[in-house]
């Protein structure tokens, strides 16, 4: 593999991870509502949720996954129902210490991206720009996967670290709860215009 496949697979990850997306927004949502601390379970969650659905396309499982349109199907209704469960749950998490139970877990990240079609498609994507017959499967997916994974992490922890430097800025809890709601709205809006709207 020459550095000119890997460079733009590089890119590939970095704008495909860094931009705006379910679980960028959720761990913003997380920081400014009771701290980057409380989203590391999380933030572990996304990232073993994505190795292991980078694992399975690597393995050259994830275009026969997509190719059925029941399970494409049933994938849109299930992420999208997880996406709103989500946002309600970002909504109506409060701020006092106490609320620890409501916080978000390992597992409720570990289900984010397996149930997003969106991040089976990234995926698929990325994976193909390292596709090449004359390089054995597990070193495409020695580079695929840490390459993945290290970009989400880094990623998704600058989103919530942006979440809590909201939190410090605006003491208003008015406000921040104004924050939260604006997050949920673009979070669920964007899936489902992804997912049901967007002719791609």
């Amino acid at each position: 593999m020459n550095l000119e496949t890997y460079t733009a697979f590089a890119f590939f990850a970095i704008v495909m991870t860094g931009t705006p997306g379910v679980g960028n927004l959720t761990m913003m949502g997380i920081g400014q509502t009771t701290g980057f601390r409380s989203a590391l379970p999380f933030l572990a969650g996304t990232v073993a949720g994505m190795f292991a659905l980078n694992v399975f396309v690597g393995l050259g499982l994830g275009g026969l996954f997509l190719a059925s349109p029941k399970i494409a199907w049933g994938m849109k209704i299930g992420g999208m129902g997880y996406i709103c469960y989500l946002g309600w749950k970002l909504l109506t998490m409060q701020l006092a210490v106490g609320s620890v139970d409501k916080r978000f877990t390992f597992w409720e990240g570990v289900v984010l991206h397996p149930l997003n079609p969106k991040s089976w498609a990234m995926s698929v994507v990325g994976f193909s720009q390292l596709a090449d017959p004359s390089v054995p499967p597990w070193m495409q997916m020695a580079i695929f996967v840490p390459t993945f994974m290290t970009f989400q992490a880094l990623f998704h922890s600058t989103w919530g670290l942006a979440g809590v430097a909201i939190m410090r800025t605006l003491k208003s809890r008015r406000i921040l709860v104004g924050v939260n709601c604006l997050l949920v709205v673009v979070m669920v809006g964007a899936t489902a215009y992804a997912l049901f709207l967007s002719p791609a």
